[in-house]
């Protein structure tokens, strides 16, 4: 008896995970060395192709229908829609000239139909000044749309979905308003305005994250919020948290908000209680603590991880050649505009500390290819200091970055290359200047 219950519950679980398991199936022809990845939710995932016969597969444990990003190549998206249990094969051809895409499995219609862009679209441009009717036409448009839903011969969750993904087509549109008239301080009555228009066409729960489209529009949402502030660089993070907890009530949303602007700020005792208190996907918060246990590496006191980069005249440095004196790090690239915006200051700092004990290292992250381009940027700025290139060494980087390679990044060293502050204020910040004093007593 007790083996046929055991024989019974292992049947029991077994069905259970088929009822959730959903497969996507590549056949990609012509396969060259960029493999395909499926992008839904925090995941984004690579998936392996045989060189021989073009195909791969995905499965996932779907506990509730989804949309998929799906990558082939650099330029080629797919916005797939995923039940659990269902399956989805996608056919590349990549022949020059037949480059073309079919859909197969349980949901290939759906996929196909999603694809096609059988929606109208809002007709918000840069011509557009009158709030009032800009969301008018917002909401005309969407009201055709979820009539178009009503119309497809699908079923009654797809239905559901598509009719969520509209509303998000809105609120995606109205963020195209242009802004630059509701900048100026004697409009603030019809900034107020549009900034009604956004939150009430911000979405109601949850689900709503499982379309890549609200993701990207909660991110743009933030940064238009803050626009409207006009704050210094250093003081951008502060103003985007107070623009989430001012502008987003939905748990979900200001949680997805708070972890895209806290998660690459490890480190930070502030922003991590802030993260650890609104974030609770255990997914993520997994990814978090393995990045909080890397930057432990980074500490303050413990030494400096080795390094021997070249400078812009082909001369090697390593960081026993700058023991000694203490280092200040300036980690930066070409294509960085906030980078550039500190180099002013970054200067004056060079100017003012000029004999003292403290070494000024900019360090550039660009890669090789662009290395004759950071030459010439130091010429045209007229950059100080010694003038250090990564040359692709990633894994050094990823120690002092493990979440994400954002710059500018600044590390103070003391006089035996141990580390003092791995997050070393900005140049433009007065902190900077004041704990330069401090440590050289001056």
């Amino acid at each position: 008896m007790r083996y046929s219950l055991f024989a019974l519950l292992l049947l029991l679980a077994t069905a259970c995970t088929r009822e959730t398991q959903t497969t996507i199936r590549f056949n990609v022809q012509d396969p060259d060395d960029t493999p395909p990845r499926v992008i839904v939710g925090w995941n984004n995932d690579k998936v392996s192709i045989d060189p021989t016969t073009g195909e791969g597969v995905k499965t996932m444990d779907l506990q509730a229908p989804t949309y998929a990003l799906i990558e082939v190549r650099k330029h080629d998206r797919r916005l797939c829609f995923l039940e659990p249990g269902k399956d989805l094969t996608l056919a590349y051809s990549q022949k020059k000239g037949e480059k073309q895409v079919t859909y197969g499995g349980v949901l290939a219609k759906e996929t196909e139909f999603i694809n096609q862009g059988n929606y109208a679209t809002t007709p918000i441009s840069y011509k557009d000044t009158d709030v009032k009717k800009a969301a008018q036409k917002a909401d005309s448009v969407l009201a055709l749309n979820l009539r178009k839903v009503e119309t497809i011969p699908f079923s009654k969750t797809f239905k559901e979905w598509e009719a969520k993904r509209q509303k998000v087509e809105t609120f995606a549109a109205l963020l195209r308003f242009p802004v630059y008239s509701l900048m100026r301080d004697s409009n603030v009555t019809e900034r107020n305005a549009y900034l009604k228009v956004l939150r009430d066409h911000l979405a109601p729960d949850s689900t709503y994250l499982s379309i890549p489209a609200y993701r990207e529009a909660l991110e743009q949402y933030v940064r238009r919020l803050v626009s409207f502030k006009k704050v210094k660089e250093d003081a951008q993070t502060e103003t985007r948290l107070k623009c989430i907890f001012e502008n987003i009530t939905e748990p979900s949303a200001v949680a997805f908000t708070v972890d895209q602007t806290l998660f690459h700020m490890i480190g930070n005792e502030k922003y991590e209680k802030i993260y650890r208190q609104y974030v609770k996907d255990p997914a993520r918060l997994a990814l978090y603590n393995e990045a909080c246990k890397k930057m432990d590496r980074i500490a303050p006191g413990q030494p400096c991880p080795d390094f021997s980069f070249q400078d812009n005249h082909g001369k090697t440095v390593s960081l026993a050649d700058l023991k000694g004196k203490f280092v200040y790090i300036d980690m930066w690239a070409t294509w960085c505009g906030p980078c550039k915006g500190e180099m002013p200051s970054l200067l004056k700092l060079e100017e003012e500390f000029a004999g003292k004990d403290i070494l000024f290292v900019s360090l550039s992250i660009d890669r090789n290819k662009d290395i004759d381009l950071w030459k010439k940027t130091i010429k045209e700025m007229g950059l100080g200091g010694i003038q250090l290139h990564l040359g692709e060494n990633w894994d050094w980087l990823k120690i002092f970055m493990p979440s994400s390679m954002s710059v500018p990044r600044f590390v103070l060293l003391d006089r035996e290359g141990k580390i003092i502050n791995a997050s070393m204020s900005r140049p433009s910040d007065k902190a900077t200047a004041e704990r330069f004093k401090q440590l050289l007593n001056l």
